[in-house]
């Protein structure tokens, strides 16, 4: 087994693909790669922690925040649900400004073909607290050893915490263990820079968001997501 460790702060990496994306703050996982295989299905339990509170980001705190609705996609090391430095798709900046889980859905059938054919599964959970301890689930396959996780920011413009294409296989073994810092990423859909911002159209790439009302400069971690394997 192994036991990785992921930090996703700062980091001048832009990733172009799922597929070879480690060394950027958005990957997950270890070397497997598009030639790693594992010869039947493996759970893990995720854990997301957490922690955004009024007295560690006190400008502009929102009145009622939370995340989600949270998104679990396992998929083939091929699927690029979303990538740092690309433009999102419609349907990703339906669930980055609305929480459509819907149109992130029918963008992925669509795109990379149904749910199906072996290439990716998705589930949906609900919103959870600022300092919520939650614990959710996830199968891989042989066809589906990358994991992809998404939380909007409620409220925001269009911006999200998550963790993009987590790789369960390192080597040769399966990973036993990793912990993602979970930092805001801003969907470049819309310019508005306050949680309660009226819609500002906007087309610029995915990125790692450092600025008000988080803080200038920085990339805060708003709480921190585990992957464990559970057999």
């Amino acid at each position: 087994m192994k036991n990785i460790f992921k930090a996703l702060f700062v980091s001048a990496i832009l990733m172009v693909g799922c597929g070879d994306d480690e060394g950027s703050p958005m990957s997950g996982g270890g070397g497997g790669g598009d030639d790693g295989v594992i010869a039947a299905s493996a759970d893990y339990s995720l854990t997301l922690e957490m922690n955004f509170t009024e007295d560690l980001f006190p400008t502009d705190y929102p009145a009622n925040p939370s995340f989600g609705p949270i998104v679990i996609i396992t998929h083939a090391p091929s699927v690029s649900v979303f990538a740092l430095g690309q433009l999102a798709s419609e349907g990703f900046e339906a669930y980055a400004e609305e929480g459509d889980v819907g149109a992130l859905g029918a963008f992925i059938s669509t795109e990379l073909g149904e749910e199906g054919d072996g290439l990716f599964a998705i589930s949906t959970n609900t919103a959870v607290g600022p300092e919520s301890f939650t614990n959710l689930s996830a199968t891989v396959t042989p066809s589906r050893t990358r994991i992809t996780v998404l939380a909007r920011i409620n409220p925001s413009p269009d911006w999200f915490v998550g963790v993009n294409s987590f790789d369960v296989i390192d080597g040769q073994e399966l990973v036993d263990e990793a912990i993602f810092s979970l930092t805001p990423i801003d969907a470049g859909t819309d310019a508005g820079m306050t949680y309660n911002a009226e819609d500002a159209e906007d087309n610029l790439p995915i990125a790692n968001y450092q600025d008000l009302p988080f803080g200038e400069g920085v990339f805060p971690s708003l709480g921190t997501l585990t992957f464990s394997r559970t057999n």
